[in-house]
């Protein structure tokens, strides 16, 4: 039978499907195929008998006429320029350049900067020679004559206030004055003299009026399109002094009538009393100008932060300033359009000359015997381990206030800069916000700020410790010390003189200087001294008694011989 065409073309084309499939699986194994038979050879050439000749190399002919020649091999590549070799570091490298292209343009935003207020800085100050403004603002220093006050009042008439300051008698009125330079006026206004509040008020109104500096020449009265306008209060009459109502005492011995009440009129009522007069003052300014003001109140540190023994009249002082300024602060804050008015406490250490602590504390002749007793050994014990400070400069005292009153514009740190960057401003402006509303300065006020955190049982036996190691060195020596024990014995007549004479306003005097004293009691009867030292209490403590002339007859004071026979 003949097979038909479409057969035999399906015929090949198996054929050509087997042959195909075929040798595409052998493929895979024909280089494992020539590596087996030259493993094979090398096998015989190596272990076979010697003398087999090498496999004859067998070689394909060419086409002859038509072979095709290899193409040539391709030309080097021709060398780069310096431009193509900066192109490829610069691909290879994007971190560097990236670096390389910001420092340098910072540099030369910082070298063009530096010109242009270079530039500018000279146009203003030939602006500035050629019309010199009037100044108008100004700060108001409470206790002008205190020690600090004049190097604070030369600092602020340099940076460009005005100050109006106050002090206590006329007579250094002049010699303040003359240390300034025509922007300096000093006004009386006696902390221990109520009654020149008010002069001292209608003298500030009127200077306010009048035109600066003091000494021109010509009407100074005369109208002046730069009215000036009051920025800061400084207060610096509740620092302590050289007053003898500072005089360290326990506070059972201590007159309120007759001494705290002097010293809380004058370092609080009064400086209270001026501030009140002047805040309308304060915020009628502020209102119209919408710039910050101050009202600055410098407290003794240890007086408003811890309250040390035997210091409680500027202790109690100090605490009742700090209150009101609390409550002042609170008050503005709660008000709108006084906001700006920041009421600022300076806990004030031992700065420059200020008057400090006594160094040598005052005798217990006053004291009775029984407080000489109780309180005896403590105080000594107190006055010897308290030491004398080595005071800071006042000029970082001045600095800070300054930087309150300027918000750290013009401090001594705030001129500094760093390649034409004015670092010193802003590390002067972070500093003012970050101490806040009240904060220490001084040798001792920050480690007095620090005790004042202590819980207060940790503080109180911190403060007891002098007493106790006085007590230790006292019980090792060999000769024990005099101990406060009364000697003085009063007679009863006496006391009810003396308490009568407290009451209608004359200060007693101690007995002993009348009468000589009796030997002091024999260890053996201790009693005696304890019945003695009571009736010098009734001395000590005669004077602040407020009852009226006709109560005294009732009380058990006024009895005489007579009356307690019945």
């Amino acid at each position: 039978m003949i097979p038909t065409i479409e057969e035999v073309e399906q015929y090949f084309e198996n054929v050509e499907r087997i042959v195909a499939e075929s040798l595409t699986v052998a493929s895979f194994d024909l280089p494992n195929i020539r590596e087996a038979i030259n493993r094979l050879w090398v096998d015989i050439s190596r272990y076979g008998p010697p003398g087999i000749p090498p496999l004859p190399e067998i070689h394909v002919g060419g086409l002859g006429a038509f072979e095709v020649p290899p193409p040539p091999p391709p030309p080097p590549p021709p060398p780069k320029s310096l431009v193509e070799k900066a192109g490829d570091w610069l691909k290879d490298h994007p971190w560097m350049v990236s670096g390389v292209v910001l420092s340098t343009l910072g540099v030369g935003l910082l070298a063009g900067h530096h010109v242009m207020s270079n530039r500018h800085a000279f146009r203003r100050r030939v602006k500035a020679s050629a019309t010199t403004p009037e100044r108008r603002q100004v700060v108001v220093v409470l206790g002008g004559d205190h020690p600090l006050g004049l190097p604070l009042i030369l600092e602020l008439e340099k940076k460009g206030y005005i100050v109006i300051t106050s002090v206590s008698s006329a007579e250094t009125i002049a010699a303040i004055e003359s240390m300034g330079h025509g922007y300096v006026r000093a006004l009386v206004l006696d902390p221990n003299e109520p009654g020149t509040i008010p002069i001292f008020l209608r003298s500030l109104a009127s200077t306010l009026s009048r035109r600066f500096p003091i000494s021109a020449a010509g009407d100074p009265y005369v109208p002046s399109p730069y009215h000036p306008l009051l920025l800061s209060i400084v207060s610096l009459l509740a620092m302590p002094t050289s007053s003898l109502h500072c005089t360290p005492a326990p506070l059972e011995q201590i007159s309120l009538r007759g001494t705290y009440l002097p010293h809380i009129l004058s370092t609080h009522i009064a400086p209270l009393q001026t501030l009140q007069a002047l805040l309308p003052l304060l915020r009628a300014d502020a209102q119209r100008t919408r710039s910050r003001k101050s009202i600055i109140v410098c407290l003794p540190a240890a007086d408003a932060l811890v309250g040390l023994p035997f210091n409680g009249v500027s202790a109690m002082s100090a605490a009742a300033t700090l209150g009101a300024l609390n409550v002042l602060r609170r008050e503005l804050l709660s008000v709108q359009g006084m906001g700006t008015i920041r009421v600022v406490t300076v806990d004030v250490g031992s700065v420059g000359l200020s008057v400090g602590r006594h160094p040598n504390p005052p005798a217990m002749e006053d004291w009775t015997p029984s407080e000489k007793l109780a309180y005896g050994p403590a105080f000594s014990a107190l006055s010897e381990t308290v030491g004398a400070r080595t005071p800071e400069d006042v000029s970082g005292f001045v600095d800070n206030l300054v930087g309150v009153i300027s918000e750290g514009t013009k401090t001594t740190g705030a001129g500094k800069s760093v390649y034409g960057i004015r670092v010193g401003l802003a590390y002067e402006k972070i500093k003012d916000w970050v101490r806040g509303n009240r904060f220490s300065t001084g040798a001792g006020a920050g480690t007095y700020m620090i005790a004042s955190l202590l819980p207060v049982r940790l503080l109180d036996t911190l403060l007891t410790l002098p007493q106790v190691l006085v007590g230790i060195r006292n019980g090792l020596l060999p000769v024990p010390p005099r101990r406060f024990v009364g000697v003085e014995k009063v007679a009863p007549m006496e006391t009810t003189q003396r308490t009568d004479s407290s009451i209608i306003g004359t200060s007693p005097k101690p007995s002993a200087i009348n009468e000589p004293a009796e030997p002091a009691p024999s260890p053996a009867s201790p009693d005696e001294g304890y019945q003695t030292g009571s009736e010098g209490d009734a001395e000590s403590n005669g004077g602040d008694i407020s009852t009226e002339i006709s109560s005294v007859e009732s009380s058990w004071i006024s009895l005489g011989p007579s009356e307690s026979s019945t």
